[in-house]
């Protein structure tokens, strides 16, 4: 099925246009992704409606030169009446309001009309009045473009540079599996308007602060077990281990890719402790599909090779389960 029928699409832009106030949100430790479909809608829609981006944490300071980004929210409980308010939710690449962390409660519990785009398996059902929803997309600034071109939505120069942020961020610049057709399409029809995408990468990837580099030296030299029979390697990191280096959120934004640049490695995890949890990461090459892992064994899900998951247990638990189910599934390993 097309999820951009007309009669979605023709449902969307009435509510857009009978909306008076506006909520975009997008999940718990957004990534470029996330800030760049909300960040480029929000720019979009600030000119003619009362509209607010209001995100469950703090962002990355590597994504604070976005369009905008100065005027997002970070949820607390004096933002609930924005929800109680709203005649519009958008859910951004966000498939349901668990992902909302503590902001959960009061958009389930809003009475306004509700849209998602989001590009992630198994969308929260009931949760909103129409889905746009592929899991096929690259990213959801993919989608998001797609919907403001079928709902006559102008997309400026601010919102153009958010969703290519996303496209690049969520493709990996465009190496990932995940990149089709439709997102080199997108991105071309992007280039084509007045922004300097080098300076977009360089923000990106070449604007770490010294901390955040020997962070990287560290885990690689000394926090990253390789099991070649496996064609597995993972990084496990305490929070004092990363304060030692002035960590700031975002600080480890892809050090789970890191182990799979190395040539037989085909599974990868990252373990870190945070918040009181432990936040476990996954990511493969081929067709070997880690949510499957990440939903059966550590409380989460995602994308066939990009997944992850929490765990409430010690971090050095964690830490021995996942090798400890290695063995299972090396078999799967090998023969992909």
């Amino acid at each position: 099925m097309e999820i951009f029928n007309k009669i979605l699409i023709d449902e969307a832009s009435a509510l857009i246009k009978g909306a008076q106030k506006i909520v975009l949100t997008a999940h718990l430790n957004p990534d470029g992704d996330a800030l760049g479909s909300t960040l480029a809608l929000y720019n979009i829609f600030k000119e003619t409606k009362d509209c607010k981006i209001i995100l469950p944490n703090n962002i990355p300071d590597t994504f604070k030169w976005m369009p905008s980004c100065n005027e997002i929210l970070i949820w607390n409980a004096e933002h609930e009446h924005f929800l109680q308010n709203a005649d519009l939710i958008f859910f951004l690449d966000c498939n349901g309001a668990a992902r909302l962390d503590k902001m959960q409660k009061a958009a389930e519990e809003s009475k306004a009309k509700k849209i998602m785009i989001d590009h992630h398996p198994q969308p929260q059902e009931n949760l909103c009045n129409i889905y746009f929803s592929d899991p096929q997309a690259a990213a959801t600034c993919e989608l998001v473009y797609t919907f403001c071109k079928l709902c006559s939505l102008k997309v400026n120069i601010e919102a153009a540079k958010c969703l290519y942020t996303g496209l690049v961020t969520d493709t990996g610049c465009f190496q990932f599996n995940c990149t089709g057709q439709k997102t080199f399409q997108v991105a071309s029809e992007l280039a084509v308007m007045d922004f300097d995408r080098s300076e977009i990468i360089h923000h990106i990837y070449d604007s770490y602060s010294e901390g955040r580099m020997r962070l990287e030296g560290y885990v690689l030299s000394k926090k990253m077990k390789v099991f070649p029979k496996y064609h597995t390697a993972y990084i496990w990191l305490s929070l004092a281990e990363a304060e030692k280096f002035g960590y700031k959120v975002g600080d480890t934004e892809g050090f789970v890719n890191l182990p799979l640049s190395i040539g037989d490695v085909k599974f990868s995890a990252f373990f870190m402790e945070r918040d009181g949890i432990i936040r476990c990461s996954f990511r493969s090459k081929g067709d070997f599909k880690v949510n499957t892992i990440a939903e059966k064994y550590f409380n989460g899900g995602g994308h066939d090779n990009a997944a992850g998951g929490k765990s409430y247990k010690p971090l050095e638990d964690v830490v021995n389960r996942f090798v400890s189910l290695l063995p299972k599934i090396t078999k799967e390993i090998q023969d992909k």
